[in-house]
């Protein structure tokens, strides 16, 4: 889900010149692992006594990605690479019934996604804060919204980001994304992490 938060974050940034410099690195991969496996412990052993989850996710993706991803949602991309920053947390019951329950939707309390975004000669600073809500059925996710409340950004740019996220929470711009790579996590990639795959 934070790939999806930094995209609009970022998306619509398009018109500013680009930069090479943030860089993904090994301590940011190992602390993804680490969260990844936190998080699979949780739905794969279904325990239900234990600490909830919380996490600081950590993520950089270079620019060729980004607009791969983007510009299949018919936006462009003419910046460098984006670095994004989130403290994640949610009640371990409302994973567990979320797994098990014929139905259950988990209401994230806001949370704010920081990115730094490459142009030219610096960075440009974004912070969306949102309150993603997460439909289940039957263990699987249907329907979810990243909820954005609010946008720090240069004035070039808020405007921008803000009609994609109304985008998003109104026409689903990035939703057949977000179910699928929550199901995708909570299925097979879950399953690797605690074989130690």
């Amino acid at each position: 889900m934070i790939a999806v938060a930094c995209g609009v974050a970022v998306a619509a940034t398009a018109g500013l010149a680009n930069a090479q410099g943030l860089e993904e690195t090994v301590s940011e991969r190992e602390a993804l692992k680490a969260c990844e496996k936190r998080i699979c412990e949780i739905v794969v052993k279904k325990e239900a006594t234990g600490a909830d989850f919380a996490c600081t996710l950590t993520k950089t993706w270079q620019s060729a990605k980004i607009k791969e991803g983007i510009e299949k949602k018919r936006l462009s991309w003419s910046l460098g690479n984006a670095r994004c920053v989130i403290d994640v947390g949610v009640k371990r019951a409302d994973i567990l019934e979320a797994m098990s329950k014929p139905a259950h939707t988990i209401e994230f309390a806001p949370q704010t996604v920081k990115c730094q975004v490459e142009r030219e000669k610096d960075t440009l600073d974004v912070a969306v804060t949102m309150a993603p809500k997460i439909q289940f059925k039957d263990g699987k996710a249907e329907k979810a919204w990243l909820g954005v409340k609010n946008i720090e950004a240069p004035t070039i740019i808020r405007g921008a980001i803000w009609t994609v996220a109304q985008a998003e929470d109104y026409f689903g711009l990035f939703h057949s994304d977000m179910v699928a790579e929550i199901n995708e996590f909570t299925g097979q990639k879950c399953t690797k992490a605690m074989a130690g795959n």
